[in-house]
């Protein structure tokens, strides 16, 4: 639902985080908020009868509303949408997140509005707790609404608000950033697509959607944010499909200076290395598991492993709904404990 026609006179812009709290990766500008971060949200709280948000950009979202999720929303040119109208009067808690993957382009916020007797309020208190997912289509939740490998289109049928690190970070009441992205491997991308772009590469810009058109566009400021837990879940395209895969020593190398370039970042933090199964030669399993090996053999305390056991039945062969709850509940626990978080 759109709307052009309506009296507003309460009016916040991204950068007014006394009104405004942004989740994920997002670069802010003076007049706007830019995003390519599947799972990226806006939270908010307002007093009123209706609330509409100017953006721009083709996604699907979810909206939530007082803990009630509302149809989803698609947006693609600039224009204010009408999340709700004909409310209660009294006040509101709204979550705007992106369910859509933004791989070829970006995503602007440029202001959220009320109606003529509106009025904006202190948003709801920003977890102390920080998780970072970062991987590739597995952790997007590509296709994951799909009821078979070729029931309907991807930009449709995928939702990272269903994917297993949305859940994760749902169930544990943690702040997110997803940064992952569909086809990209560590080293070498499925089927070797744009080899100069792998998603280590892409990760270190602001909005990764726009680096392969715009290398120059900002890189991410790591200050910014420092979580306590990575989930590290890449190398699927590594070594998935009929052609030639990245070499073991060069595949181990980069994981491991990925790792260190990490730990350089974000000091202290704590890693959960996911791996699964992969056609043909499973090749993955066995790396992650040398790798981890490795890095414990030069005293490192600060890393896990875990075999994630999924059920690839969507879209292309991706994880459904199910499987993703299922990863969520393999790996909750082991993410409790690396963040400190287990209640007692």
């Amino acid at each position: 639902m759109t709307t052009n026609t309506f009296s507003a006179i309460a009016t916040v812009c991204p950068a007014d985080t006394s009104s405004i709290e942004l989740y994920g990766r997002w670069l802010i500008e003076k007049t706007v908020a830019r995003t390519s971060a599947p799972g990226a949200s806006i939270q908010f709280a307002f007093k009123g009868s209706a609330i509409y948000a100017e953006l721009e950009g083709d996604a699907y979202w979810q909206v939530e509303i007082d803990g009630e999720e509302q149809p989803s929303l698609l947006t693609g040119s600039r224009q204010k949408y009408a999340l709700a109208e004909n409310l209660s009067s009294g006040k509101h808690q709204v979550t705007l997140s992106k369910k859509s993957e933004t791989s070829n382009g970006e995503i602007r916020f440029y202001s959220l509005s009320t109606d003529e007797n509106g009025e904006f309020s202190t948003p709801r208190k920003r977890p102390q707790r920080r998780l970072e997912f970062i991987g590739d289509s597995f952790t997007v939740g590509y296709g994951n609404e799909a009821q078979n490998a070729t029931d309907g289109d991807v930009f449709e049928k995928t939702n990272t608000t269903k994917s297993f690190a949305y859940l994760l970070a749902q169930s544990l009441r943690a702040d997110l950033q997803i940064n992952a992205f569909s086809g990209r491997g560590l080293v070498q991308n499925y089927a070797n697509h744009t080899p100069e772009w792998p998603a280590v590469k892409l990760y270190e810009h602001a909005v990764p959607g726009i680096a392969e058109k715009d290398p120059k566009t900002p890189l991410w400021d790591f200050n910014q944010w420092h979580p306590h837990v990575i989930v590290l879940f890449l190398g699927i395209n590594d070594f998935q499909g009929d052609f030639p895969h990245t070499p073991t020593a060069v595949f181990d190398a980069a994981y491991s200076a990925f790792l260190d370039k990490l730990r350089s970042k974000h000091p202290g933090v704590q890693f959960l290395l996911l791996s699964t199964k992969v056609w043909p030669r499973d090749d993955l399993i066995p790396r992650i598991d040398a790798i981890t090996k490795a890095q414990k053999a030069k005293g490192h305390r600060d890393i896990e492993h875990h075999v994630l056991a999924t059920e690839n039945t969507a879209l292309d062969g991706h994880p459904n709904l199910y499987s993703h709850q299922n990863m969520a509940n393999q790996i909750r626990p082991i993410i409790a404990r690396l963040g400190k978080w287990l209640q007692r």
